[in-house]
């Protein structure tokens, strides 16, 4: 059975390339399409190829996150160019150019095999040798330039002031200093924590998002997209991990293990803080009964996997995290759990492979404090 959205790096062309077989929403959506913006930050230099099926639209809820995650995400991640794949004269192409065209630009193609000429503009230099040139371009390339969302502008400050910030950026540091990464049933709106971290003295904060569902008893299912999902983001090596009740036991492997780190941030915490919040701690033996009970849950239950997980009686409980127990804090904080009933208070923790554990407790100290 096809997968309603898939992606792929096509190392040949140096493309992302995201296919979209028909009308999705919410987290079915999301995931995927942030997961492939992770592997456009792997691949430097990569452009960006989004094929829209017909008939596909997106509601208004799912426009208002493309608006502001999803949009900001890409040019935080894309360093090419970025093609949607819609047929010429397909009215969603000005409905695009509409709506988005002032937040970042892209080219339209046909289909795919057009997109990698837009790409490599072969058919562009075959027409050059041939063309008069006005003010150093072509006809065609001069079509194809103002096509480019990004470089329309109608008067000459404009375009300097957009010269003048393109260069800033090119030689300027892009790269995030502080990467949060938040993984579980929730969304998150970043302005929260975008503006602590600012004033924390970070430039470039990045904090990427994958809504995830684990077993659970109120009925909620999962995606099919899951670990797909969750792990793309990992690649980023974040500073921080955020995840929730119901999700964290599942990524065992993935909470650091820095017993002095979370000392320091435990004695960091003011006195309302600690209030509210306590140690986690998890062993070996309890990571592998939970991955039985998602492979059971998610009718998975092979024999092969089961022989791999063994049978690990290393009952040691270490901490991986803090939990903040205030779901009212949780939600000041920016994120909205989409659970009813079950366990959505916050565990904080360093990521097992954080590259500075010392700037990751001064960012959970900050976060947690920061709402007493």
């Amino acid at each position: 059975m096809t997968e309603s959205i898939s992606f792929e790096y096509r190392e040949g062309d140096d493309v992302v390339l995201v296919t979209i077989s028909e009308t999705l929403s919410g987290s079915e959506l999301r995931n995927p399409l942030m997961a492939s913006c992770n592997i456009l930050r792997e691949k430097p230099g990569a452009s960006y190829i989004i094929d829209i099926p017909e008939g596909f639209t997106v509601n208004e809820e799912d426009l208002e996150w493309i608006d502001q995650h999803f949009i900001p995400l890409v040019k935080r991640s894309c360093a090419g160019r970025i093609i949607l794949i819609l047929p010429e004269g397909d009215e969603r192409r000005e409905k695009c150019v509409t709506r988005f065209g002032s937040q970042i630009g892209f080219f339209f193609a046909e289909d795919y095999e057009n997109a990698i000429k837009v790409l490599s503009d072969t058919d562009i230099r075959e027409e050059d040798e041939k063309s008069i040139k006005i003010a150093g371009k072509t006809k065609r390339q001069w079509r194809d330039h103002f096509s480019f969302i990004w470089f329309k502008y109608s008067v000459f400050l404009i375009a300097v002031a957009i010269v003048v910030l393109l260069l800033f950026g090119f030689f300027g540091s892009t790269k995030n200093d502080i990467i949060i990464y938040s993984f579980g049933y929730f969304d998150l709106d970043e302005t929260y924590m975008t503006e602590l971290m600012i004033n924390e003295g970070y430039k470039v904060p990045y904090f990427p998002e994958a809504v995830t569902v684990m077993p659970n008893q109120e009925g909620k299912k999962a995606t099919g997209h899951e670990f797909e999902s969750v792990s793309a983001y990992f690649m980023a090596v974040p500073d921080v991990i955020v995840s929730d009740g119901i999700t964290y036991p599942y990524y065992y492997s993935s909470f650091g293990v820095f017993p002095e780190s979370y000392k320091k941030i435990w004695d960091s915490l003011s006195e309302e803080a600690k209030k509210h919040v306590e140690l986690v701690y998890m062993s070996a033996a309890d990571a592998e009964e939970f991955s039985r009970r998602y492979n059971a849950w998610a009718g998975k239950g092979d024999p092969e996997i089961e022989a791999q997980l063994g049978e690990n009686d290393d009952t040691t409980k270490v901490v991986i995290g803090l939990r903040l127990n205030d779901l009212a804090a949780c939600e000041k904080l920016g994120y909205k759990s989409g659970w009813e009933k079950s366990d959505s208070r916050l565990i904080f923790s360093l990521y097992a492979k954080c590259a500075d554990p010392e700037k990751s407790e001064k960012a959970i100290a900050a976060i947690i404090n920061s709402v007493y």
